[in-house]
């Protein structure tokens, strides 16, 4: 029998050294990582070499630019593998895309989601141990236009960038709503400068059909009632389908990495887009879906037996540690004083009175290990971390196993967000939980154990 296990983890944005500290707990997280044969993580940060200038990223964010011998900080604590497909991946342009793939080349550390084009941005990185193998498929959700790669073509080189998953949102409104946005559309003058538009195509672009209308960059739909939804761009999700399908043909287990802000109907949801990619990624052969983005827990689904967890937050954030600043993120802090790096941070963020300082939830995640006996996930062992809330900046964001109470409390809330989907998470006593593969294994664990159910009663 082959028996192989997987570590999983979100948002990795180290910035400082010294990732795992003296705390007895943090140690043990170590140890959690380098018992397994893959550790993963999402690296959002751009290693400085020297290559590259500063951009706009999207979601809003300011730049997040690193010294290179960050690196060196991650992979000591375990992690054996990287996806580098992120928002934050292109914060120092194509250049500093090239810069960060060269330098995880020359430290042999496999990774998956940026490239010199658009293949070798979507082709999986094969990750062989002694027990078998893993296959990684990075890709990003949040990004600007131009920051995804882009294919050669017969007379020039293809672009460098990320791995992108375009998706599309849709305005579902009534025919009376869409009769008042065309008239809308017609009395405010903006039909009137489409003008130059119609007469090249031959329509009006912002009316492709009777019951379609683009208006301010967003799609409307005449439907029975009122609604918001949104769609995977079918390109994009045909051609990572078809890494895929080549990965399960070349490595013991598949796992695709989906970095996603976007948020469904509240922030703790996925999209609507992100649930139809997880189903079609696991149908096309891969073992797992690890998400992550919004920087905070959302639910785990078993769909077909496979784990898709649309977000395990944040791994290591010290954001606010950076002291590589970009000249329009300083702008955003309007001073008669000249900002230094910490300066600019606290002001921003309010002396941490906003942005992510005063959540709990965002310096609250959790480390599933994952077992699979030939290739069969066979046990989900969810270990909870926290990353110091309430703690000064410069001793916050480097993770540790949790306490056992609060432990207990992150596992219980990560049940209740996977109820939703069917999902059973058993709290333990000894500060793990474990996700119930099938409703024979939940009800001879709690028989056998007496282990805590989500909503945090004596099982019976």
């Amino acid at each position: 029998m082959t028996r192989l296990t997987v570590a999983l983890s979100g948002d990795c944005m180290a910035t400082r050294g010294a990732l795992i500290t003296s705390d007895p707990a943090a140690e043990e997280l170590r140890e959690v990582l380098r018992a397994t044969d893959f550790a993963f993580t999402n690296l959002e940060v751009v290693p400085a070499t020297g290559e590259g200038h500063p951009i706009h990223n999207a979601a809003s964010g300011g730049g997040l630019i690193a010294d290179p011998a960050v690196i060196d900080d991650i992979t000591a604590m375990g992690f054996t593998v990287l996806g580098c497909a992120n928002n934050h991946a292109l914060d120092l342009g194509t250049n500093g895309v090239l810069g960060t793939v060269d330098l995880l080349n020359a430290k042999r550390i496999p990774f998956a989601g940026i490239g010199p084009d658009l293949t070798a941005a979507r082709r999986p990185v094969y990750v062989d141990r002694p027990g078998g193998s893993l296959a990684l498929i990075s890709c990003s959700t949040t990004f600007l236009a131009g920051h995804e790669a882009a294919p050669p073509s017969p007379d020039l080189p293809g672009r460098p960038g990320l791995n992108p998953l375009r998706h599309r949102a849709t305005l579902q409104v009534t025919p009376t709503q869409l009769d008042l946005l065309r008239e809308m559309d017609g009395e405010t003058g903006l039909r009137a400068r489409r003008a130059e538009a119609r007469t090249l195509l031959g329509f009006d672009p912002a009316m492709p059909a009777p019951d379609r209308l683009t208006l301010f960059g967003t799609r409307f739909q005449a439907a029975d009632a009122p609604g918001f939804t949104t769609t995977c761009d079918p390109k994009d999700l045909d051609e990572i389908s078809r890494w895929v399908t080549e990965a399960r043909r070349r490595a013991d287990l598949v796992m695709v990495s989906v970095h996603s802000h976007e948020p469904g109907p509240t922030p703790e949801t996925p999209g609507e887009f992100l649930r139809e990619f997880a189903h079609r990624m696991i149908d096309e052969g891969a073992d797992m879906v690890v998400g992550h983005g919004p920087h905070q827990l959302r639910g785990v689904e078993l769909y077909r037996r496979k784990p898709i967890f649309y977000s395990l937050g944040n791994i290591v954030s010290q954001i606010d540690l950076a002291d590589r600043i970009p000249a329009e993120d300083y702008a955003k802090v309007p001073t008669a004083e000249q900002l230094t790096p910490g300066r600019y941070f606290a002001e921003l963020s309010a002396h941490d009175r906003r942005l992510f300082a005063p959540h709990r939830q965002y310096w609250e995640s959790l480390v599933p290990v994952l077992t699979f006996d030939d290739g069969k996930l066979t046990e989900a062992r969810l270990h909870p971390i926290e990353l110091g809330f309430g703690h000064p900046v410069h001793r916050r964001g480097r993770p540790r196993m949790a306490a056992p109470t609060a432990a207990k409390e992150i596992l219980t809330d990560f049940a209740a967000l996977s109820e939703p989907y069917g999902a059973t998470v058993v709290v333990g006593d000894t500060g793990t939980g474990e996700l119930m593969l099938s409703k024979q294994q939940q009800q001879q664990q709690l028989r056998r154990t007496g282990l805590l159910t989500s909503q945090g009663s004596k099982a019976r």
